[in-house]
């Protein structure tokens, strides 16, 4: 019953009845969905907050640090009000994370949820595509009409494909696209399925000919990011490299134009590295908890384009290094799992390791175009890397790194490499000429 109600709330969440049937926006549906799936499993989620489970799984430690790190953001500048309202919108991301995987509790749940995902994503997608191309006309789904000019001078104009609900921009749209991509690599790779896992190269097609029509750089950076850590995972860096090679000239004749157009010297892409650089200096100004969550907008009237660097303006050193600890634990955990020393017992679980890490390697690529901290699916995630751990067993010792002081310390020297590493970058890409 449990998964049955946490597969509504996903429903709900991604489909956003609301938006396409009008009489149903009086209805919370989302809450109603979540608190029934909630009063359920209660004694699961529960089991997730003990210290133990804590301890075993640093992702979860600091996706529960969150919420603590965005009240406190506030509360350093007095801002009750704002602590509340960004407080509840972190909590909510905390309680679908901690159902997912409490939820998530066996290998059949984990595939099943996987291909619920990929359905899921199927229908966006396609509502999109059909009101693209003037099949049906879906208020809130309409493409996005752009202008953009080039440092010659030219004004290009082109139109992006966009979804309804929280996927209602083409940059969101692409990150779920690219996880659905992995899963359907992964589905294609099912050699159990016979002939019929080939019917995956349909929702397969599906999702890149919508992924080209965002039009969108980050989409495209965060498939190759995605592709080049299935390759790597499954073969090595040298098979990799040469498989990318073959690759990307495919790519760049079937995401020709703006898409493929990647350069930090001009447009939309010097924008965004002027506000890298805002977010650094109102990090430096305030280093501990940040500025405030959500108030980089009211800085800049932008965001900052890049989640782990507006984390890390709003929230601070702390705030910041747990969003970044979150991703960066669940790499390294999948990366660690792959080790010679190490045998996942399942084959299937097996199996699933490589398309995992590539799913989570192109959403968190995704993350560095977009600022998209606060919403649901970011944490959906790094959720599925925690299910996936807890059930997959290893022989003969878990490489899964457990929080203790000395990892909390090895997390602190990665953020600061991390902001080390963005502060290069920004003083020697930004044009301000």
């Amino acid at each position: 019953m449990g998964f049955l109600l946490f597969i509504l709330v996903n429903v709900v969440l991604f489909i956003r009845p609301s938006e396409i049937i009008p009489d149903l926006q009086a209805l919370p549906l989302y809450e109603l969905s979540i608190v029934s799936c909630l009063l359920i499993c209660f004694p699961t989620v529960l089991e997730q907050l003990s210290g133990r489970s804590l301890a075993a799984q640093p992702i979860s430690a600091c996706v529960v640090g969150m919420p603590v790190a965005v009240i406190l953001s506030h509360l350093s500048h007095f801002d009750t009000a704002s602590a509340q309202v960004s407080g509840e919108t972190f909590f909510k991301n905390l309680l679908y994370y901690l159902l997912l995987i409490g939820v998530l509790s066996s290998a059949d749940r984990l595939h099943q949820f996987l291909r619920w995902l990929a359905l899921l994503a199927m229908v966006l997608a396609s509502v999109a595509l059909l009101d693209y191309h003037g099949v049906v006309d879906i208020p809130g789904v309409e493409s996005t009409a752009r202008e953009e000019t080039l440092s010659t001078g030219q004004t290009i104009s082109f139109i992006q494909l966009r979804s309804s609900g929280i996927f209602d921009d083409p940059n969101d749209l692409c990150l779920i696209l690219v996880v659905a991509i992995a899963i359907s690599l992964y589905r294609l790779g099912d050699l159990r399925s016979g002939l019929s896992r080939f019917l995956w190269l349909a929702p397969l097609g599906l999702f890149g000919y919508a992924l080209a029509l965002t039009r969108s750089r980050g989409g495209l950076l965060a498939l190759l990011a995605c592709l080049m850590s299935l390759f790597q995972t499954r073969f090595g860096w040298r098979k990799a490299i040469l498989a990318m090679l073959l690759v990307l000239p495919v790519m760049l004749v079937l995401f020709g134009g703006r898409q493929t157009s990647i350069s930090t010297e001009e447009g939309t892409s010097q924008q965004r590295i002027k506000l890298w650089t805002e977010a650094i200096l109102l990090f430096r100004w305030k280093p501990f908890f940040g500025i405030g969550e959500g108030k980089f907008v009211e800085e800049n009237a932008l965001v900052a384009h890049n989640s782990f660097v507006q984390a890390y303006a709003e929230l601070g050193f702390f705030g910041g290094t747990l969003f970044l600890g979150i991703f960066y634990f669940a790499i390294l955990s999948l990366y660690r799992l792959g080790s010679p020393q190490v045998q996942i017992l399942d084959p299937e679980l097996r199996r699933l390791r490589p398309y995992l890490a590539a799913l989570v390697a192109g959403y968190a690529t995704g993350m560095l175009t977009l600022s998209r901290a606060d919403i649901v699916p970011t944490y959906m995630v790094p959720g599925l890397v925690v299910a996936y751990l807890r059930i997959a067993a290893v022989y003969p010792f878990s490489p899964i790194p457990r929080l203790d002081a000395r990892l909390v310390q090895h997390l602190a020297l990665v953020s600061i490499a991390f902001l080390a590493a963005t502060y290069l970058f920004v003083r020697f890409s930004a044009r301000w000429g």
